[in-house]
């Protein structure tokens, strides 16, 4: 990119000549080293890119908070499903332990638990409600939409994933690649400033009357307003006081050891972050395969084993409902850990620098 100087005219007019009024006019342009101005370009490209950089970091962090909000309200329509199952437990356990108190068939006991544990559950599932509510809002304002949407996977499910070779999985990641850009960029603008220190040219046009009489070759002419005189000049810019170019030069140097040390900083950080966060899925996904191949079995059998008993009169009221909590927290721990599991997912995706 040739920034050039701005280009000098300058114009004349009366007595410089004689004591007839003539006129001039010169036209001069500065030019750098050509060097300066391949730097300049260089530079100028490499600030292109790490704009771009930047660009795809925000792309990024925008899709990373959609991502999250998305799975988040997923997990929270399976949180409600299971809500409304215990609510729906709940409330019959109630009914018909109301009943019983009537009839004098049981103590108020029994009713009062039955009443405490269905308002308790009846209110986690406003809650809830409520939380699905701000995560919506939340989705529509990263979404930049008019309409409220709410995410197709009602069930919550696992997010598929295979980790990366570790020295390859945070190369793409906008951060990184912006600050090792920004190395780049330091590297230029010190040869930029060093560049700054060799000679300028400068050319120049000028063109100007001679109104009178002027002797040629020993011979008298006359000359008009018509007759003009040019030259051409060209001349050349030497720095002598060389103490600012100097300290200019040290500051960049400066500069681009302090990008240097960030983008090694930045690079051990992430990938840092990213071993953290393979342990993390290591811990998530195993405890994941126990809920799904092992916990959430027997929890269902519990359930159905336990209302058999309970209904047969087998079991009373309160080892049925101290079956049935148990297996319905294997069954929200599950919940919980499946939704921790994909989180985790979601933010090794954005170390990696995946958008999808």
């Amino acid at each position: 990119m040739w920034d050039l100087e701005k280009t000098s005219v300058e114009m004349q007019y009366g007595k410089f000549n004689s004591y007839t009024k003539d006129n001039s006019f010169t036209v001069s342009q500065s030019i750098a080293f050509p060097t300066v101005y391949i730097n300049q370009s260089k530079l100028a490209d490499a600030k292109v890119k790490s704009s771009e950089w930047q660009l795809k970091g925000s792309r990024l962090e925008t899709a990373t908070m959609v991502k999250q909000v998305y799975w988040q309200l997923a997990f929270l329509h399976s949180k409600q499903k299971l809500l409304s199952y215990q609510d729906s437990l709940y409330t019959g356990f109630l009914r018909a332990a109301e009943l019983r108190t009537k009839v004098g068939e049981t103590n108020k006991l029994e009713m009062i638990t039955a009443r405490s544990q269905s308002m308790e559950i009846k209110n986690q599932l406003r809650q809830t409600v409520a939380d699905m509510d701000i995560l919506r809002r939340k989705l529509q304002t990263l979404l930049n939409t008019d309409v409220l949407y709410s995410p197709a996977d009602s069930i919550l499910k696992r997010i598929e994933y295979t980790p990366l070779i570790d020295s390859m999985a945070v190369a793409q990641n906008p951060s990184l690649g912006y600050v090792q850009q920004q190395v780049q960029v330091s590297q230029i603008e010190r040869k930029l400033e060093k560049s700054k220190m060799l000679p300028d040219f400068s050319i120049g046009y000028s063109s100007q009357t001679m109104v009178g009489t002027q002797d040629v070759n020993g011979v008298s002419r006359a000359f008009g307003r018509g007759d003009r005189f040019n030259s051409v000049q060209v001349g050349v810019a030497v720095p002598l006081w060389f103490v600012s170019g100097n300290s200019k030069n040290k500051a960049a140097k400066i500069s681009e050891k302090i990008a240097k040390t960030n983008a090694e900083s930045y690079s051990k950080e992430l990938s840092g972050s990213y071993r953290s966060l393979l342990d993390e899925y290591s811990k998530y996904s195993g405890s994941v395969e126990y809920y799904e191949k092992q916990a959430i079995p027997e929890a269902n059998l519990i359930i159905d084993q336990s209302t058999r008993s309970y209904k047969s009169g087998a079991m009373d009221y309160f080892e049925y409902v101290l079956s049935l909590g148990r297996a319905l927290d294997i069954k929200q721990n599950y919940l919980d850990t499946l939704n921790s599991y994909n989180q985790t997912i979601i933010n090794i995706e954005f170390i990696t620098g995946k958008i999808f």
